[in-house]
């Protein structure tokens, strides 16, 4: 650099601090300068005009002082690495780049490839908020390639790079930092934040300079601020304030991604869908399957708080491991047939195609007589009553829904400002009960009648956890929580006999064993299957024997410590579900596919914190080897009666 001083031009303008500007504006100029030249290595003896004008703009010297001082510097410039631009050098460099073509963030692929086509688009960061930047495309012709920031598309297929990129294409014309992303999801795990939600505190606190004062004016009014009122770019045409269905899909991709990354495979989807929900959809769908029944990566966690090695009376080792089964009442629209898991074809649908005729057809259970009109029932009188109860202004059930759950339970609003008017109410379950009803005629027969005039949602989220926090699997079940269903679940999650835990907690044991017993199904032999003990003094009654002979934890005394405490956290399930229950509002209406996507990522997710905190708090959580847990020979103990 020092030789290269002696080669500037005699020039009063020219100062230390002036030639280090220089330097660092036409660094941020290199990856445009890369891209329009075929040999990257070296740096051009010549500026592009486009680059000469900004530069002579923002350093307000002549283009002939530009480029003699491009001539001096160029190698060392082109070969130098630079810290992380400021906010005020983004902005001061793109005030005059983006008004002729190029800017700092234009990207691309290093490679002898033709046809570059530059856009206009926007970029979010965490620092520097949001950006307009220009994105260059190139073209190989010879393997009919385009190559894009993030993949290229050949033959109608989109794949990607390899690795996380750190920064992910959204939309056409949206780009996101790959740290806001990772900022987006801590927020959607550890605080229920939604899409909507996360993009107005990005807008509103994230996004301008200076938010703390620019949000609080008035305390701050005696403090000049610089761009108070936040960057301006007039004549730029995409929004610079990120969209809600921006952090979603950019949630999707960036998760679609981060999974690829970890099993060291690529991402390809495909390139010519209507839209980027259309185009994530098949690779959501694969994850979710590879996600059922041990599809977690904590799946084989273990450690102090779940799992306790004893000696018995002949010095062998044994092991006493344990899980919990709990479910939570939420879930995602679905067909109105009764346990129907046809996905619907859209959310608003009351029926899955396979049946849509039933929309012509009474809405009360049980009536198969056709609608009259434009109602949902028939022309009985007492149906038509149900139906304008459920649909009267300011007081149907789904409003009362609402109000109850928010009464008792976690209830996190999607959109955390919704004014009155500004969205359709929540449609809670679509579902409807008479209460008791008047005889209408001698000979009448009073009966509670049931109709579902809106949505239909699944029943339950059922989880399998460990007693120290880990979840192990989700499994849905659609029309309620029946036993069957709960024992279909069990076998799921754990397959083979050296995945079956030593004890199995469920507040309705007693009717799973008793169904297993009905059924001879002998795949839990070797599990004990005891009811937690706070639903066993409550909900479990003392003259119910079978119970008390299968199901009472007084019965395992290997379950009590030393200290006659409860070796385990048998209440982990309710204790999670608060946290599960959180997700009702953001999940209410998405997409099938979407919510088990979901829902999936947060679990992981927060299982991943959660073993951090195991290990941190010193309960040497580790794994077991996966052939151990799915080899066919069981080394265990003898089965149980």
């Amino acid at each position: 650099m020092a030789s290269s001083f002696t080669r500037l031009p005699s020039d009063s303008r020219i100062t230390l601090a002036s030639v280090l500007r220089f330097v660092r504006l036409a660094t941020f100029a290199r990856p445009y300068l890369s891209i329009h030249q075929h040999a990257n290595n070296l740096a051009p003896v010549l500026l592009p005009h486009i680059i000469l004008e900004t530069l002579s703009s923002a350093m307000e010297w002549s283009e002939g002082l530009v480029a003699a001082v491009w001539d001096a510097l160029r190698d060392e410039i082109w070969v130098g690495e630079s810290a992380p631009a400021s906010s005020a050098e983004i902005y001061e460099y793109n005030r005059f780049a983006l008004e002729k073509g190029t800017c700092d963030h234009t990207k691309g692929v290093k490679r002898a490839l033709v046809e570059p086509r530059s856009y206009k688009a926007s970029l979010f960061t965490v620092r520097d908020g949001p950006l307009p930047i220009y994105v260059t495309t190139l073209y190989c012709r010879k393997c009919q390639t385009h190559y894009h920031t993030d993949y290229h598309i050949h033959k109608s297929q989109r794949t990607y790079y390899g690795g996380i990129p750190d920064i992910i294409q959204v939309a056409q014309h949206f780009f996101i930092e790959n740290a806001l992303l990772e900022l987006f999801v801590a927020g959607q795990v550890f605080g229920w934040i939604s899409a909507t939600n996360w993009a107005r505190i990005y807008n509103h606190a994230l996004a301008p300079p200076q938010p703390h004062i620019r949000n609080n004016e008035a305390a701050f009014a005696m403090f000049p601020v610089p761009y108070r009122n936040g960057y301006h770019y007039p004549n730029w045409q995409f929004s610079l304030s990120i969209r809600p269905e921006d952090v979603l899909n950019g949630f999707f991709l960036y998760s679609l991604l981060i999974d690829k990354a970890e099993h060291g495979w690529i991402l390809s989807l495909p390139h010519n869908e209507s839209s980027q929900v259309d185009r994530l959809q098949s690779a959501l769908s694969e994850r979710n399957g590879t996600m059922e029944g041990v599809g977690q990566d904590a799946y084989p966690h273990v450690c102090n708080l779940c799992c306790h090695i004893s000696e018995d009376e002949n010095g062998e080792l044994r092991k006493i491991q344990a899980a919990v089964c709990d479910g939570n009442n939420m879930g995602h629209p679905c067909c109105g047939v009764h346990d129907c898991k046809t996905p619907l074809v859209s959310r608003n649908d009351r029926f899955c195609p396979n049946h849509r005729k039933r929309n012509l057809k009474c809405a009360i259970d049980d009536c198969d007589a056709p609608i009259c009109g434009r109602f949902r029932t028939c022309e009985d009188p007492t149906h038509r009553q149900l139906e304008s109860r459920y649909f009267a202004k300011g007081v149907s059930v789904p409003q009362l829904h609402s109000r109850l759950l928010r009464a008792t339970g976690v209830v996190v609003p999607n959109d955390s400002t919704a004014l009155h008017g500004d969205a359709t109410e929540p449609d809670e379950h679509g579902v409807i009960e008479s209460c008791e009803e008047k005889p209408i005629a001698p000979g009448y027969t009073k009966r509670k009648l049931r109709a579902c005039f809106g949505t239909n949602y699944t029943h339950t989220e059922l989880l399998f956890m460990r007693p120290c926090g880990v979840i192990l699997s989700r499994a849905t079940l659609y029309g309620s929580e029946a036993i069957s269903a709960v024992n279909l679940a069990a076998r799921a999650t754990f397959p083979t006999p050296n995945s079956t835990p030593e004890y199995l907690f469920y507040d309705s044991n007693c009717k799973l064993v008793a169904h297993q017993k009905a059924n001879n199904d002998t795949h839990f032999a070797r599990t004990a299957q005891p009811v937690d003990v706070f639903h066993f003094r409550t909900k479990h009654k003392e003259t119910d024997t079978f119970c008390q002979q299968h199901c009472n934890p007084a019965a395992f005394p290997e379950l009590l410590d030393a200290n006659g405490n409860w070796r385990f956290n048998t209440s982990i399930c309710e204790q999670t579900n608060v946290w599960l229950g959180g997700y009702t509002a953001i999940l209410r209406n998405m997409e099938v596919t979407r919510y088990n996507f979901y829902l999936d990522e947060m679990i992981k997710r927060r299982n991943r914190y959660v073993i951090q905190e195991l290990e941190r708090k010193g309960h040497m959580p580790w794994n077991v080897p996966f052939d151990d847990l799915f080899s066919t020979v069981h080394v265990d103990s003898p089965p149980l009666n």
